[in-house]
């Protein structure tokens, strides 16, 4: 696989990142994989911010080791980014404004190009710098500047012709300046492919199965989730920006239990929020997807950094005991196919569904093939559509499997009380009557255990609670779940080079676990538990659940996210010991 890794640097303001963007166009354009990912502060408070862009002929799973490219827009973007540059780095910067003399001319190509003279000269505008050294990134990848230009048009086109060819005089500019010659020929295969980040697939995934509420307060990064969905709002679907976390699973309890499919979304500080309403949908047995997309903690930690900390707050989210299912997904591609596959999993078993995102996974943005969005299925699960008892309607009816009949308000003759206490079948509470009655004691037991049926169920019907092995012969099997897994395909790969035998086991489903099934795939074989945690959260659950130590491990929480070679260079170091 040939592939560059190019980092445009500078403040916020600068536009790195929508000069990442045009240049994720370009290359996606002509058939180029593409892996994007940005570092960024808080927003309110500015500072250094940088975007990579990493580009293929063939398909890539972290966002590159190191810099080959470097743009920076400032002198910030020199000290900043240095310790990360590869050997013979290309570096590209104004002279009249950024100074290298701490870089090693010996080391690392410095390729001095008057960006704002350039852009004046082709504009006026200095903001058009970006678009020249872009022009100049082209050249070194073997882009066609024509290919640029096409992006341009359309990019550019409703500010009109002038502002176009401004900008295409800008690309040229740098494209054409002396010292700047190709040195990565990149060949795309001509095939145009989808270009997303992971919280746009979650989001056309539940608006595939028909989601038709979301509520949600901002918080990085399962923002853009809502932001979605408000754009998408004259699509029949509901968006709302609530006053807080607590109101937003509320919301999103009512609205299903009017009948509507409805999600929330927020971060590990909001999910703290809405503990006590996941809490309600389990008693009430409402369907629930809850988006929970990870940052660093605790608290507000680093905001704008990624962790996978919260697996185990999320297992075990509210007091008392209800069955709940907790799922990661491991790519983009994923998070399409899991956010459709939720709404059935809570409609069919009455229950809330939580999606662990994470920073890295919810704002990567990659290439990806056209979604299969008129495949999804729609299983609303047990609706009654008449109450064939004749009497009351038992909304909590007692059942083998745990799942009982819901009705959707307004249906006749299938009235119910809904309340956050223990109940019979009709949902009348029992909690008043519990002074000692043998009869309220035996229905708080019956309830209970109804409900927690509902988890053998799940595993007896859905074949999904297990990992799933890549290369069953392998000497060592790296553990993972969520978007670590991708990365630790990307090590297997670069092991494989060195003569060394990995494989993988990762998990997207993680709770309820088939017990037995995964100790049978896991009992056995040599273990390294790789997770962006301090504590090794996966190998706790791993071990409470099937008995299995895992006793190395891969632990990363510097808020950083794993990339394959950080991945492969620990495992060397583990199996020499």
């Amino acid at each position: 696989m040939n592939s560059v890794s190019i980092r445009i640097a500078g403040a916020h303001g600068d536009g790195v990142e929508s000069s990442g963007a045009l240049l994720i166009k370009v290359a996606s354009r002509i058939g180029l994989r593409v892996f994007a990912y940005r570092g960024y502060g808080s927003i309110i408070r500015g500072g250094h911010c940088w975007y990579q862009v990493r580009i293929a002929d063939s398909d890539l799973k972290s966002y590159g080791e190191g810099i080959d490219i470097l743009i920076a827009l400032n002198q910030d973007s020199i000290v900043n980014q240095k310790s990360h540059l590869n050997d013979k780095a290309v570096v590209i910067y104004d002279p009249s404004k950024v100074k290298v003399a701490e870089l090693d001319a010996s080391k690392y190509r410095l390729v001095p190009i008057p960006l704002l003279d350039i852009a004046i000269s082709a504009s006026g505008d200095p903001i058009m710098r970006n678009t020249v050294a872009l022009g100049a990134v082209l050249k070194f990848i073997g882009i066609d500047i024509a290919r640029f230009n096409d992006v341009l048009k359309s990019q550019f086109g409703r500010k009109g012709e002038e502002v176009v060819n401004q900008n295409m005089k800008a690309a040229t500019g740098g494209y054409s300046y002396q010292g700047v010659e190709t040195l990565y020929a990149l060949k795309g295969d001509g095939k145009q492919r989808y270009v997303l980040d992971g919280n746009t697939a979650l989001a056309v995934g539940a608006y595939a199965a028909g989601c038709k509420f979301y509520s949600a307060y901002p918080m990085t990064p399962a923002s853009s989730i809502l932001h979605w969905f408000a754009s998408h709002e004259n699509k029949g679907v509901m968006p709302k920006q609530v006053e807080d976390e607590i109101a937003a699973i509320n919301m999103a309890i009512g609205a299903s239990a009017a009948g509507a499919r409805a999600m929330c979304g927020t971060s590990g500080g909001g999910f703290s929020l809405m503990v006590e309403g996941l809490g309600l949908a389990g008693m009430l047995e409402t369907p629930l997807v809850v988006v929970e997309s990870q940052r660093s903690g605790p608290s507000t930690g680093v905001p704008t950094k990624t962790e996978q900390g919260d697996i185990l707050f999320v297992m075990h989210a509210s007091q008392g005991e209800f069955p709940r299912i907790v799922v990661a997904p491991r790519s983009i591609e994923e998070s399409f196919r899991i956010a459709a596959e939720a709404f059935n999993l809570a409609d069919r078993y009455q229950v809330p569904v939580i999606i662990m995102m994470d920073l890295y996974l919810s704002e990567r943005v990659e290439t990806v093939e056209a979604f299969d969005v008129d495949g999804v299925t729609i299983d609303r699960g047990k609706i009654a559509t008449e109450n064939n008892d004749g009497g009351r309607f038992k909304r909590y009816l007692l059942t083998d499997d745990g799942v009982s009949p819901r009705s959707i308000p307004g249906s006749k003759g299938m009235e119910f009380v809904a309340g956050s206490d223990e109940h019979n079948e009709f949902g009348d509470l029992v909690t008043d009557m519990y002074a000692g009655l043998d009869w309220a004691i035996d229905m708080r037991s019956k309830m209970h255990e109804k409900r927690m049926r509902k988890i053998d169920t799940m595993l007896k019907n859905e074949p999904v609670f297990v990992p799933e092995v890549l290369n069953e012969n392998a000497d060592y099997f790296f553990v993972t779940f969520g978007s670590t897994t991708q990365p630790a395909s990307e090590a297997i790969d670069i092991l494989k080079a060195q003569g060394k035998n990995f494989g993988l086991i990762s998990f997207s489903y993680l709770l309820p676990l088939d017990k037995d099934r995964t100790r049978k795939m896991l009992e056995g074989k040599k273990l390294i538990n790789v997770e962006g945690n301090y504590t090794g959260q996966l190998a706790k659950v791993i071990r409470m659940e099937t008995g299995i130590e895992i006793k190395s491990s891969i632990l990363k929480y510097d808020g950083e996210a794993f990339t394959g070679q950080d991945i492969a260079n620990s495992a060397i170091k583990l199996i020499k010991q």
